[in-house]
């Protein structure tokens, strides 16, 4: 399979394009990240859903339902667009309806009231879910648009870049949504139904600079639509033949496992802690927010380098935090408040592009939705298992066993990018 991931010469005549896709890109990428940091899937979230119900397993639902929602229809839209040259529209046209999802949940927040907690939560359910979802079937023609459109250097400048702006905006506005959970703020639920609803606003905003990307030539069209017969085997022969695909699937996969007590932080700092959620939510996510901007910029130099290196760096760096907590309880609260600063390589979406974007410049153009999908779809899988499994362990176990069966998970995904994820060219 080494042949068929030689990365191309960068050609000079798309240096222009590459010029000004970086700047719709990176656009785009920082109002979507600043709409999710609003959200605060491992915050603001976790916190809303506790206050609607006490199950665990709800609770780490929640805070992993977008990464489920965004991964499973994957395998399923690369089925469909590697018949066609252009992935641009099959990006932007379900991105528009999608992206008004959060807006519409925060009207309902106002409409349901205080009074109807059930139906807040099973709304929140199934507009997060909605929003997840399409999100997920627009992200294979977007991968597939970011490894076209962008070579190598300019996609990991843009990820860093767009982390780490995102990060300040964030920063800044994190005592403002302090303020609005806090005491002086309009109280449950509204003071989350303002919060979802400028979030919805930026999702809204985020629709623009997609329409303005200008899309490359990709992989070769395939002329017949694989039969399940036929695209099933072919996905198996994939794993069979490839071997690092396979060391990145149990890397993502570990991952996952690992991320999945992401939700638990939150509780711990107010049930084990005793801290308020006015003072757990904004401090942690300026933590969070500091060393997810300081790990953006590491990115944008570092990514454009050496690809391979910062995913190992961010995974330590992600063991941080389960490491930190498991302190915290003995040593004090602000061990978890270092944790979520020291964790900042794999903060935010840091890890999850620095993943994407070895993916997207190992795998040739013509195989590359497959890659994106297969990937995305088994990580799918797993992140929905994974709330079960903590969910489980938190409520019967406590948190600590959670953040130390997190931590090993971090070692494991280490172990494994050292062993057997190849070296590539620089820019890997």
């Amino acid at each position: 399979m080494a042949e068929l991931h030689t990365q191309l010469p960068v050609s000079a005549s798309n240096e222009p394009v590459y010029r000004r896709n970086f700047v719709y890109f990176l656009v785009d990428n920082i109002l979507f990240a600043v709409a999710m940091g609003i959200l605060g899937t491992t915050t603001v979230i976790p916190d809303f859903v506790r206050r609607l119900t006490d199950s665990e397993v709800l609770i780490g639902l929640s805070g992993n339902l977008f990464t489920i929602g965004f991964t499973l229809p994957q395998l399923f839209i690369a089925r469909y667009i590697v018949r066609y040259a252009r992935k641009k529209w099959w990006f932007v046209g379900p991105n528009i309806p999608v992206r008004f999802v959060i807006l519409l949940f925060a009207g309902f927040i106002f409409w349901l009231g205080s009074e109807r907690a059930g139906l807040i939560l099973l709304a929140f359910f199934i507009c997060y879910s909605v929003a997840a979802f399409g999100d997920g079937v627009v992200g294979v023609p977007w991968a597939d648009l970011v490894g076209t459109s962008l070579d190598n250097r300019w996609r990991a400048r843009m990820f860093g870049l767009a982390s780490a702006i995102s990060g300040i905006i964030m920063l800044l506005i994190a005592p403002w949504i302090g303020n609005v959970l806090g005491e002086n703020g309009p109280g449950f639920p509204n003071n989350y139904a303002i919060l979802f609803a400028a979030s919805g606003l930026v999702f809204v905003i985020s629709i623009l600079p997609g329409l303005l990307i200008h899309e490359l030539p990709g992989g070769k069209v395939v002329e017949k639509l694989p039969s399940l017969g036929e695209f099933l085997p072919e996905l198996g022969g994939l794993l069979r033949n490839d071997r690092p695909f396979r060391a990145f699937i149990l890397a993502r996969v570990l991952t996952s496992l690992l991320m999945m007590s992401a939700p638990f932080y939150i509780g711990f700092a107010t049930v084990g802690l005793g801290l308020s959620s006015e003072v757990a939510v904004p401090v942690l996510l300026a933590m969070q927010t500091v060393g997810s901007v300081l790990g953006s910029l590491f990115y944008a130099w570092l990514g454009a380098r050496n690809n391979l290196l910062y995913i190992q760096l961010a995974l330590v760096s992600a063991a941080l935090l389960p490491f930190c907590a498991l302190l915290a309880g003995t040593v004090g609260v602000w061990v978890l408040y270092a944790g979520f600063l020291l964790s900042g390589l794999a903060a935010g979406s840091n890890l999850f592009l620095s993943f994407l974007n070895w993916l997207v410049g190992y795998a040739n153009a013509d195989q590359r939705p497959i890659y994106v999908g297969l990937s995305n779809t088994i990580t799918a899988v797993i992140s929905f298992i994974t709330p079960f499994i903590a969910g489980t362990i938190a409520q019967q176990l406590g948190y600590r066993p959670l953040f130390a069966v997190s931590l090993v998970m971090a070692f494991c995904a280490l172990f494994v990018t050292i062993r057997f994820f190849p070296k590539m060219e620089i820019g890997d």
